[in-house]
């Protein structure tokens, strides 16, 4: 039995697992930033102690935000290019009360050589370790759309690079409350407006001047209240392709997940033209499984 935890900034989800086949799942609301004086050794005994209960024993594998600096217990970065060895080796064992011990899988960073900015991912490296097996061997990309959108070059079983884009933050930022918000409208990425919004990416004046296009459009009645937010989304999913795809050249691409921030980056890449290969499933388990192997022998 194996407990895999996605612990990440606003959500807490645990999977039981045995075989590699999921028994039960719980999800909750106790993200790091929601810990609100708690410490997550209570949390995670109340959430999951039934289960630490009926199998004593039971190994447990946390990665994402839990092993921040503001986490459970800092877990430092491994630097790219690194695999499932370099990843397993620097994860951090903690007290777990009932539970003995969990280990907190660390982040990667990648420094850019040409210009030294760093990059970092936290969470995101144990799916792709549950996706390297997919990768051929001349290598491939894979974007992992959310909040902070992630495009990874994978190579021979490991992480070679990737870069973030900020796409799913800026458009919950700029559209709640503002003059973008319109009837407050989700976003439809097979409307008429998102197409809208994705091409008014190639006009002049850049990212902040586009952005209040979708003020003057529904101004001007090509625009209904209720598309507002859909114009955004397609202008920044446009801007990500256009510096995602630029980096990627012909290399297969494969497009993770099955959010809206997915369907978005979906209908994005239709309108660019460009081949990819959707990919849906729990890879989160997938790489807890890879890295228990190492850790725990689970």
């Amino acid at each position: 039995m194996l407990l895999a935890l996605d612990w990440g900034s606003t959500h807490l989800r645990a999977t039981l697992l045995r075989d590699g086949e999921t028994v039960d799942a719980v999800r909750s609301a106790d993200g790091v930033r929601n810990l609100r004086g708690r410490r997550c050794e209570e949390i995670l005994a109340e959430l999951c102690g039934a289960w630490a209960a009926a199998h004593p024993g039971l190994a447990a594998v946390a990665s994402g935000m839990v092993g921040a600096r503001e986490g459970w217990r800092e877990a430092p970065y491994v630097s790219a290019p690194c695999g499932l060895s370099e990843i397993a080796a620097a994860a951090v064992p903690v007290p777990a009360g009932i539970f003995g011990r969990v280990w907190i899988v660390p982040g990667v960073q990648v420094q850019e050589t040409a210009d030294g900015t760093l990059d970092v991912i936290r969470g995101e490296e144990t799916e792709i370790l549950g996706l390297l097996d997919r990768i051929p061997p001349d290598g491939a990309v894979l974007c992992l759309p959310g909040t902070h959108s992630k495009w990874a070059l994978c190579r021979d079983g490991r992480i070679v690079s990737f870069r973030t884009w900020l796409t799913g933050e800026a458009y919950e930022r700029l559209t709640v409350d503002s003059l973008l918000s319109g009837d407050g409208s989700p976003a439809d990425p097979g409307s008429e407006a998102f197409a809208l919004g994705f091409d008014a990416a190639g006009a002049e004046g850049g990212l902040l001047h586009q952005l209040f296009l979708a003020r003057t459009a529904m101004l001007g009645g090509r625009l209904r209240p209720d598309g507002v937010r859909g114009f955004v989304s397609g202008l920044l999913v446009a801007h990500e392709l256009r510096g995602a795809l630029g980096r990627i050249g012909d290399l297969p691409l494969f497009l993770v997940g099955d959010t809206p921030a997915a369907g978005a980056l979906a209908r994005g890449l239709q309108l660019s033209g460009r081949s990819f290969e959707r990919l849906r499933g729990d890879f989160h388990s997938r790489g807890i499984l890879a890295l228990a192997g190492r850790l725990t022998g689970a």
